[in-house]
């Protein structure tokens, strides 16, 4: 039931992504259907992105008080109606307006499912459900690309947006049959306890966002071709390379949510790590002396493509600070972060581009010096993150009951143990050879069965488990089971015994 629930949510957000890149598809005609200029023509992409950020907090809001179920499928409605009125504008103004309506649809799709994932599915699974619906939504820019492009070369501008509008409603209403929120949540939704606007943990998600999920939508949206063209790459070609994005993010939203699951206590070194890589790569690009190459047009797509991925560990920081009833509000907010960083480069990017070319014949030089503006946004993000971050610890460890050993700590634990575990094992070896260690303690055994093979008994006791100590790591969601209680995939109890507790799966000391 929970991954039917889950697919039925990503369905709606698949259609909101095919309606918001939809017009990047049709936009040459636009140009000749409204008679306007490459500036104007930005402005849709500006303002779709703009509504998306701003509506993302008070959608949040009205998450938590309705739940995801009605919020999706009013948005769903209202992308279906923005659809079939730009199919019929007929002026620039109209145009615009119907860009609004279907940003404020799409701005409700992937909040909604991101809401429900943590209900319907045990914590452990949470950030590779929230990859994989990040990763599968991107399936929509192929429901734009094909079906949308035919239709739209053979039946012209308005058959071809009213289909998209009506299948994106038809998927809107078929997901309400299927939605549910847990009663136990809804019903008992807290009306105290932490704010998702005070908590420094969604702030830190948020400032994560905003460094890590800004650069796709600078690249891929707007500036990305032209930065290629300018390099020598042909259009198409530019256009196809970027299929590289999509490619990546299958490897690399894999690879992040196994990180977030199995080291939550080290998130921030992911997320910092992240930031540098994007930073590093952004860095080679623009200072070469020379055209770019398509190969390194592709590494660099492979890391705006981890960075995409890196970004939604933001909303696990959400997840792990409030609890699930605010946890609307606090998706909303770090959500909001990469589209603002991304309308705040794209403007100083044309600002940049237009002061230093105002003909508008671009160099590969100016475009340089442009896309150098995002070492700002990313710098912004990781000092944010960074300041944040002792406050959200503190909280953090209240809420487990625990105290989270400093890292340089952890790994000199880990190492003493691993040393320790030699002379056992060395021991253990001279004993399976019958010949006597000069040891004078001998340790446990592994027990046998009868064809002295080690026994594979559930019952039978390791050799690890007799000589070492360990515990269950509640910030794993292994002390309950998450389906059971909703509001521990989000906030662990406070008072357990931090003298014993278990950080990133090897136990403290």
């Amino acid at each position: 039931m929970s991954k039917r629930i889950w697919l039925a949510g990503l369905a709606v957000y698949i259609m909101a992504v095919a309606a918001r890149t939809s017009f990047g598809v049709a936009s040459l005609d636009a140009l000749s259907r409204f008679d306007i200029s490459a500036t104007e023509l930005s402005l849709f992409t500006v303002i779709q992105l703009g509504v998306y950020a701003g509506c993302q907090i008070p959608l949040g809001v009205l998450l938590d008080r309705f739940g995801s179920r009605p919020i999706i499928v009013g948005g769903a409605i209202i992308l279906a109606l923005g659809q079939g009125w730009l199919a019929f504008a007929g002026t620039y103004g109209s145009a615009l307006v119907a860009r609004v309506l279907i940003g404020l649809g799409d701005a409700t799709a992937y909040t909604s499912v991101i809401r429900l994932i943590p209900q319907w599915f045990p914590a452990q699974k949470v950030p590779l459900y929230t990859q994989l619906t990040s990763i599968l939504g991107q399936l929509g820019q192929v429901v734009s690309s094909l079906p949308f492009a035919m239709a739209l070369a053979h039946f012209g501008w308005e058959s071809a947006f009213v289909g998209l509008g009506v299948a994106g409603g038809i998927v809107g209403l078929t997901a309400a049959v299927f939605i549910r929120e847990k009663e136990t949540f809804v019903r008992n939704a807290e009306k105290g306890g932490a704010s998702a606007f005070t908590h420094p943990g969604v702030w830190q998600g948020f400032w994560a966002h905003f460094a890590l999920g800004f650069s796709s939508h600078v690249f891929l949206l707007l500036w990305g071709v032209p930065f290629m063209t300018v390099n020598g790459i042909d259009q198409a070609v530019a256009s196809a390379v970027l299929i590289v994005f999509s490619i990546s993010g299958i490897i690399a939203g894999p690879l992040v949510a196994r990180l977030t699951s199995r080291h939550p206590l080290r998130r921030e070194w992911s997320v910092v790590g992240i930031m540098l890589v994007l930073a590093g790569s952004w860095a080679y690009i623009l200072t070469r002396d020379r055209p770019v190459e398509i190969w390194e047009f592709s590494v660099l797509l492979f890391v705006i493509a981890l960075a995409g991925s890196g970004s939604t560990m933001g909303f696990d920081y959400a997840r792990t600070s409030v609890p699930l009833s605010k946890l609307g509000s606090a998706n909303g907010l770090v959500n909001q972060g990469a589209f603002t960083g991304a309308l705040l480069v794209s403007y100083v990017i044309g600002v940049i581009l237009d002061a230093r070319s105002p003909d508008g014949d671009y160099t590969a030089m100016d475009f340089r010096v442009a896309l150098s503006a995002q070492f700002v946004i990313i710098l912004i993000g990781l000092i944010g993150f960074l300041a944040l971050g002792p406050a959200s610890n503190r909280r953090y460890e209240q809420h487990l009951g625990m105290t989270i050993e400093p890292a340089r700590v952890a790994i000199e634990r880990i190492v003493r143990e691993r040393r320790a575990d030699f002379p056992r094992f060395n021991e253990l070896l001279r004993l399976e050879k019958g010949v006597a260690g000069p040891s004078s303690t001998v340790p446990p055994t592994r027990p046998t069965d009868s064809d002295g093979k080690p026994a594979r008994d559930g019952a039978s006791t390791s050799y690890r488990a007799a000589t070492t100590d360990q515990r269950e790591d509640p910030a794993n969601g292994s002390v309950e089971d998450p389906a059971t209680d909703p509001e521990r995939n989000s906030l662990p109890e406070a008072g357990g015994q931090s003298s014993s507790e278990q950080v990133d799966g090897f136990p403290a000391e």
